[in-house]
């Protein structure tokens, strides 16, 4: 990560007490932490597992704005700047086709994604990452929910159904969602380090968590490490917004 980019503690969200887990993308699966039914409606929470080369491909959503934070993992990062308000406009299809500046995100990364703006994340570590996503308002969920296949044990996957992606796809527009199925198909990928860092909303997110943030004491032992969850990450929270230090 650049230097100018600084790292963010996520707060130590209480997740809802049956959290249920979704084989949304292959060997990718999404758990429901803060589902819009439990947060009336202002946001949801999910996390979900990246491996090696996985990745969510550029799409836009039009119902709610997404951030993504990197929990674990070596992660790029995609961004366009054309404005798409129309949920019928496909990027290429028969709209323009944006550019997509590409960025190193490793861990303690915060990224705001806009409605209406193309953004898109992938693994490119060769180890196993985790992503928390937040969308506002919330109800997301639902569509993945309405798609995926129930992971009983996040140890033991189901074998991924190829019917996912057809029934996504049919079902997207639904939910103001515009996906791509390649990096590429939106736009030209340009990887610019130098690329201005947007703005993270890191206030805005902390305010919305915050009557479901559970404040836990800093014990010397546990200072660094985050907990999350039913997933065992570790989160301190910390009443500053972002850390001070800056990630190398």
């Amino acid at each position: 990560m650049s230097s100018r980019v600084e790292a963010f503690v996520f707060p130590n969200v209480t997740p809802d007490a049956d959290a249920p887990s979704y084989l949304f993308l292959p060997d990718g699966p999404i758990t429901l932490l803060k589902r819009s039914e439990t947060t009336g409606g202002k946001y949801s929470l999910m996390e979900t597992i990246v491996p090696p080369g996985g990745a969510s491909p550029p799409h836009i959503h039009h119902d709610e704005n997404e951030w993504l934070y990197v929990a674990d993992g070596n992660m790029q990062l995609v961004i366009g700047d054309k404005f798409y308000p129309d949920p019928d406009q496909i990027p290429g299809v028969n709209a323009p086709r944006d550019t997509l500046y590409a960025f190193d995100a490793p861990a303690g990364t915060l990224f705001f994604g806009r409605k209406n703006y193309i953004h898109g994340i992938r693994n490119v570590g060769t180890t196993t990452g985790k992503v928390l996503l937040i969308t506002d308002p919330g109800g997301f969920e639902n569509l993945i929910r309405e798609v995926s296949e129930v992971v009983p044990d996040l140890s033991n996957l189901p074998p991924y159904n190829p019917a996912t992606l057809s029934l996504l796809a049919q079902k997207s527009h639904d939910f103001g969602l515009v996906g791509s199925f390649t990096f590429e198909q939106f736009g030209d990928i340009v990887v610019d380090h130098n690329f201005a860092f947007p703005d993270n909303h890191a206030d805005e997110l902390v305010a919305l968590l915050s009557d479901d943030v559970t404040e836990v004491p800093e014990p010397t032992a546990l200072v660094g490490f985050f907990i999350f969850g039913t997933t065992g990450a570790i989160s301190i929270w910390k009443r500053q917004r972002k850390a001070a230090n800056k990630v190398a």
